[in-house]
């Protein structure tokens, strides 16, 4: 892996509001954004909108909106009613007979109902066919602030007749048997199967059937949510893919011990009865944790020798004292587990004695390789402040916590929508019936606590800094919008060097002290919990383009997390990297991490261009094109593959907030990286205005990683 410094200075605001922008000062008049680009293919503009208002509405405050309400049913039935017109208008186009009309009502089952900051609402409804859901197909329906209906996203293209209609050949349980047979292993939660309509690569539809099997233990290289798209019919596997996305990658990790080595080529002559010395000198200076010697010395009797290595600090250790009875020379690899803990800097001496007659020989060559011995990064220094809560990446913070009935308290916070609480899941392989932790003076991570506590304290703090972020720029009352309760358990496994959010919660491993330390970093906290807010909103599949994306908004939202939390807190560290605190800690270089937004090419595995992305279509991989695209938006710069440059950025705050409405109203499950693009500029658009310095930021930062208008 290539590590470079991060020499680039972000964009960030100087001063930000937390108050919400009143409407009419960052939203786009009707006119306007009824003139909307016609590159935003995605998008049916109401040209002939329906003119139902959403009648009896009060209090419109951001949120969900219950579907059964007077506002939820008025903007379902503009959307139903949008969606009809498109469709018989253009069968009628198409010289199809009128009768019988098309009824959306049939087509289109409503999910969600969600008001936003601008005084719009967005109506969510996955596709349905025949009574059957499309699997991965939805569409959201756009009511501006004046109640009438504005466009709408996802695709209502025709489906052929029969596929939900017609009984498939193979049941349920014969499709969940298929699915148990590839899964090959046990599970803990018990397996869903649904029947769905399925598009193919090729854009075929098909009758098939969804197998969900999960297995959470850290056990496995990788804790999975298996799902399995299958041929109704013949049982043919249409695809599988992994929906619980950890921060790392099924792969080997990029951190090896470090060594150190020196060699000599003497070939100095051995001579009866004398003594032989040749030295090597190491200049770095590691601590050794194993130590091998390769030696190469011919003599006509072996039994003649004593041979001794001296450190530079004047420890002995003796490879061999007339041993070998009748052999000769004296050539092979030797572990010194004599030297462990020694420094390697300085001069190293190899000895040869001869110490009986008649018998010479020659030291042609010798070599030392140490490996050096892990040892852990040292903490920020926690700054001087209100917190005496000691964190292990983010100094010294200020948890609120819960005072239990004995006196003691623990790490259970109410004071932010449903709550946030962090367990310890007692290096259990999964978080199954994980307890409190509890401190007697509620100053967490303090000298003499347990040192279990300090990771608590991370996963903690990042999940009330995750909390805040979403509250006070996005103006999103957590995953859910109506302040859905954050869990957080670390000490998942031993040595697991992973984390991840797993449908209902975060799970964080301690690492194995050499490729990561506890992986309860800010910027990791809010990469998982973003996991939970993609599930939320979009629903992105976590495989192919809409995988990438997935990947992207949780290092962006991540990103911005530990944005957020730099303004208040001067111990955490604000760059374009992620996990860079928690990854290899033992390299002594901060700034080594496992992605870099700002060049997504340097971990040597993703790719930052989307010309390149049939070279990388895994997930983790993937997601440095829309990371870079996000990175040159809010900071500008330099796409290291086509060269372009975006002048100058919009800094943290707008961008989290285009890329946030973007996920929560304009993207669907199946949403591609160009689909993406449209979305964000939509949301530009819906911000600042069509014709704003920001929709053009959008529009340049995409072009810059390869994705362009269709």
């Amino acid at each position: 892996m290539t590590i470079r410094r991060l020499d680039q200075t972000p964009v960030v605001p100087t001063a930000r509001s937390t108050e919400t922008k009143p409407a009419n000062t960052v939203k786009a008049n009707t006119a306007e954004r009824s003139t909307r680009a016609s590159e935003q293919s995605g998008f049916t503009p109401a040209a002939s909108r329906p003119t139902t208002n959403l009648t009896g509405v009060t209090g419109r405050t951001p949120g969900p909106v219950a579907p059964t309400s007077v506002e939820g049913q008025a903007a379902i039935q503009a959307t139903l009613s949008h969606i009809n017109q498109q469709m018989n208008t253009a069968e009628s186009l198409r010289g199809g007979s009128p009768a019988p009309a098309f009824d959306a009502s049939k087509a289109f089952s409503p999910k969600s109902v969600e008001r936003d900051e601008l005084g719009m609402t967005h109506v969510r409804m996955d596709r349905m066919h025949e009574g059957v859901k499309v699997f991965g197909e939805q569409v959201i329906g756009h009511m501006g602030a004046d109640g009438k209906f504005d466009s709408l996203t996802g695709d209502t293209t025709t489906i052929p007749a029969g596929l939900g209609k017609q009984e498939p050949k193979l049941s349920s349980q014969d499709a969940l048997a298929i699915a148990q047979k590839e899964f090959a292993g046990q599970t803990d939660r018990k397996p869903t199967v649904e029947r769905v309509v399925y598009k193919d690569a090729q854009g075929q539809y098909h009758s098939a059937y969804r197998a969900e099997l999960t297995n959470t233990s850290s056990k496995e290289d990788r804790p999975r949510r298996m799902n399995y798209l299958i041929d109704a019919n013949t049982g043919k596997m249409f695809e599988s893919y992994n929906q619980m996305g950890g921060i790392e990658l099924d792969r080997k990790p990029r951190s090896e011990p470090k060594t150190v080595t020196g060699s000599a080529t003497p070939n100095a002559a051995i001579t009866d009865l004398g003594t032989t010395t040749s030295k090597i000198s190491l200049g770095e200076d590691v601590t050794i944790d194993s130590l091998k010697l390769d030696l190469d010395l011919a003599h006509s009797y072996r039994g003649d020798l004593k041979v001794s290595l001296t450190s530079p600090s004047g420890k002995t250790a003796v490879i061999s004292d007339r041993a070998g009875g009748g052999a000769d020379d004296l050539k092979g690899s030797f572990d010194l587990s004599a030297f462990k803990g020694e420094k390697t800097k300085g001069e190293w001496t190899l000895t040869v004695e001869d110490k009986a007659k008649s018998d010479t020989g020659t030291l042609k060559s010798w070599s030392l390789t140490a490996t050096a011995k892990a040892e852990q990064q040292n903490p920020p220094t926690p700054p001087t402040g209100k917190g005496d809560d000691v964190s292990l990446y983010s100094g010294t913070v200020d948890l609120s916590t819960k005072q239990n009935a004995d006196g003691s308290y623990s790490l259970d916070d109410s004071t932010r929508g449903k709550g946030v609480v962090t367990l310890d899941a007692q290096n259990k392989d999964e978080a199954r019936n994980p307890v409190a932790f509890n401190d007697t003076n509620n100053a967490w991570g303090e000298a003499g606590d347990n040192p279990r506590t300090k990771a608590a304290v991370d996963a903690h703090y990042g999940a009330q800094m995750t909390y805040d972020m979403y509250k006070n720029v996005l103006g999103r009352d957590s995953l859910d919008g109506k302040g859905e309760k954050l869990v957080s358990n670390v000490h998942i496994g031993t040595n697991f060097v992973n984390a991840y959010w797993d449908g209902e919660q975060m799970n964080y491993g301690d690492g194995n002290g050499k490729d990561a330390g506890p992986l309860t970093t800010l910027d990791i906290a809010g990469h998982e919990i973003t996991h939970g807010l993609t599930e939320r909103t979009a629903g992105l599949i976590y495989r192919g383009e809409s995988g990438g994306l997935n990947e992207a908004m949780s290092d962006i939202m991540g990103t911005g997390v530990e944005w957020y939390a730099s303004q208040q807190n001067a111990a955490v560290k604000f760059d374009w990297a992620v996990g860079e605190d928690a990854w290899t800690p033992t390299n002594g270089d901060p700034n080594d991490a496992l992605r870099y937004m700002d060049d997504p090419t340097a971990d040597g595995y993703s790719v930052d261009n989307y010309k390149n992305y049939p070279k990388q279509t895994e997930v983790h991989g993937s997601s440095g094109i829309a990371n870079n695209a996000f990175y040159l938006l809010a900071n500008g710069g330099t796409n290291k593959t086509s060269k372009q440059t975006v002048d100058g950025g919009i800094g943290m705050d707008k961008g989290l907030k285009i890329y946030y409405r973007a996920l929560a109203h304009y993207m669907t499950p199946s949403t591609t990286f160009a689909q993406a693009r449209e979305a964000t500029i939509k949301a530009a658009t819906d911000l600042f205005g069509a014709t704003s310095t920001e929709v053009q930021k959008v529009k340049d930062s995409w072009a810059a990683v390869g994705v362009a208008a269709k």
